[in-house]
């Protein structure tokens, strides 16, 4: 795992270009220094996808086929929300909503990361996860899940330090997948897709 000073030398101008870590903008490399820690803080961004309520049954997390009724889609599921930076968005208890992160990053094929929470948050009921790995070679904003686990109503403001990565040196592979995630700006939601052993194993082959 990075150390703080690891992961400013990554970050600084003076880095090999393969070995560049890219986050924008810029944190505070004297303050990352400073925290002694392994982990970068990041702030939330303004866009966010709530669920609406919907009289829909249930969604399939494996997808659909041609035999099948086709899914419901993102839009049909779900609201965009734009927040200006100074207003919040007020997340209640017992709701969940996706958002992601202000910074855009971009990993070398030699690192990998993953994302958790701050705890400062955690104590009053905010959670919030992500795709708990980040493959080498993603660029792109993280969009981050949050929800309220809480029993009051919490406000959460873009700008705010809402999550923190953790990075990792991996062995360097000229095929990697950057993912579909990669290159996103605002949170999404696609529906997951079940694989070829599931669907025979789903057929009874």
């Amino acid at each position: 795992m990075l150390s703080a000073d690891d992961i400013a030398g990554a970050l600084s101008a003076g880095a090999e270009e393969k070995q560049r870590l890219a986050i924008v903008p810029l944190p505070d490399l004297a303050r990352v220094r400073q925290r002694g820690g392994a982990s970068v803080d990041l702030r939330l961004g303004r866009w966010f996808r709530s669920f609406k309520q919907t009289r829909t049954n249930s969604v399939s997390l494996v997808g659909r086929d041609a035999n099948y009724a086709p899914p419901p889609t993102e839009m049909s599921r779900t609201r965009q929300h734009f927040v200006p930076f100074g207003d919040c968005y007020v997340l209640h208890p017992g709701r969940f909503v996706l958002g992601a992160t202000l910074e855009w990053l971009r990993l070398p094929a030699g690192l990998s990361g993953y994302v958790t929470g701050k705890s400062s948050l955690g104590r009053h009921g905010l959670v919030i996860e992500t795709a708990a790995g980040i493959h080498p070679l993603f660029s792109g904003c993280l969009t981050l899940e949050l929800a309220n686990i809480g029993e009051v109503p919490l406000e959460i403001y873009p700008g705010m330090e809402v999550c923190q990565i953790f990075l990792h040196r991996v062995d360097p592979c000229e095929a990697a997948d950057m993912g579909q995630f990669s290159g996103r700006r605002k949170p999404t939601l696609p529906l997951p897709q079940g694989d070829a052993v599931f669907r025979k194993l789903r057929d009874g082959h």
